[in-house]
């Protein structure tokens, strides 16, 4: 079983959370269906990427209201330039945000629920078999 550290360790650098050597994502916003090491899907169901969508906005918004309410509120700052730095970054975060929304979500996520043997494929267990073999070749 993963801890929460080794997991979120993942989900920052956007690897995969089953066996931490595939890459969640194959472009900037092109996230891969499985991983390309243990094979492990990553949509378990439909819709499963509805609560990654919430991280994002309230990370996203909270960054730029932490940038923007502070020289708000200072009047010896003039108001456009605010508004000319805060509002593309309240656009921005978002997309830039996202790989890692998504990430931190699985990562999340398999720390709540697990995976148990009747969700991986053939494909998946085999690959983490070997990679486990592969571990214990490394301390001999």
């Amino acid at each position: 079983m993963n801890t929460l550290t080794t997991l979120l360790m993942r989900g920052l650098l956007l690897r995969c959370p089953v066996c931490g050597r595939g890459k969640l994502f194959s472009g900037l916003l092109k996230m891969n269906k499985q991983c390309p090491y243990c094979h492990f899907t990553f949509e378990r169901e439909e819709g499963y990427f509805t609560s990654s969508m919430a991280i994002n906005l309230v990370v996203s918004e909270l960054l730029v209201t932490a940038f923007a309410l502070p020289l708000a509120a200072n009047p010896g700052i003039p108001i456009l330039p605010v508004l000319v730095i805060g509002a593309p970054l309240a656009l921005l975060l978002p997309f830039l945000f996202f790989p890692h929304s998504r990430s931190l979500w699985l990562a999340m996520d398999h720390y709540m629920h697990p995976l148990n043997r009747g969700e991986l494929s053939a494909d998946t267990i085999e690959a983490l078999q070997h990679q486990t073999e592969e571990k214990r070749l490394d301390v001999l």
